[in-house]
């Protein structure tokens, strides 16, 4: 962030700044997989709790639909790691809505890491059960923002070990996490963007 500038200014400084150079943003995601929060050490939820959290959020997202070159078409993503942890996307969006800070009606689409590698528990299944339960929470469009397939694992240790640790294996992968997002209900799932991360 520029020195001394606010959340506010910061993101509408952003937003210029693109529709100037004819590239005006579609999708602004406010903060990269913040299950801790953003600009620490105030946002820190360990920390300071969600309020604060709340506070940067929608003083940023203020600031994005307040820019001189901002589009009614604009959509705001926040997005957390871990997408397919149903408890702690729950234990976030239940506690990040606060009167006076952030509303439900700033953020438009919620987007998801979800990865294989980090934890066995990230099965496709678990990740369907928790964007399924986050579109009947919520309601909003729901993005896997980041995920990968390993074309080599050296330790092997994937969440889906049916999945072979190839290229076809990358396939079949991005196709089942598709699936997963067309599947959800009233065509919330708004799609998926690879990401390009090595395997541990």
């Amino acid at each position: 962030m520029r020195a001394h500038a606010t959340p506010r200014r910061y993101t509408q400084d952003v937003v210029n700044e693109f529709s100037a150079q004819g590239t005006p943003i579609d999708v602004l995601q406010v903060g990269n997989e913040i299950n801790d929060g953003l600009l620490w050490p105030v946002g820190q939820i360990s920390v300071n709790g969600l309020a604060s959290v709340s506070q940067l959020l929608h003083s940023a997202i203020d600031g994005a639909r307040t820019a001189t070159g901002a589009s009614a078409a604009t959509k705001t993503l926040v997005h957390l790691a871990n997408g397919w942890d149903w408890a702690a996307l729950d234990a976030f969006f239940s506690g990040v809505f606060v009167r006076g800070a952030l509303a439900e009606t700033d953020v438009d689409l919620i987007g998801v890491s979800f990865y294989p590698f980090y934890d066995d528990r990230a099965t496709l299944a678990a990740l369907k059960t928790s964007l399924a339960n986050a579109a009947a929470a919520w309601g909003k469009g729901l993005v896997v923002a980041e995920t990968n397939w390993p074309a080599s694992c050296p330790d092997g240790n994937v969440s889906e070990p049916t999945i072979p640790l190839s290229t076809s294996g990358q396939s079949t992968w991005t196709w089942d996490v598709k699936e997963v997002s067309n599947g959800l209900p009233d065509g919330l799932g708004q799609g998926i963007c690879e990401w390009r991360r090595s395997c541990l």
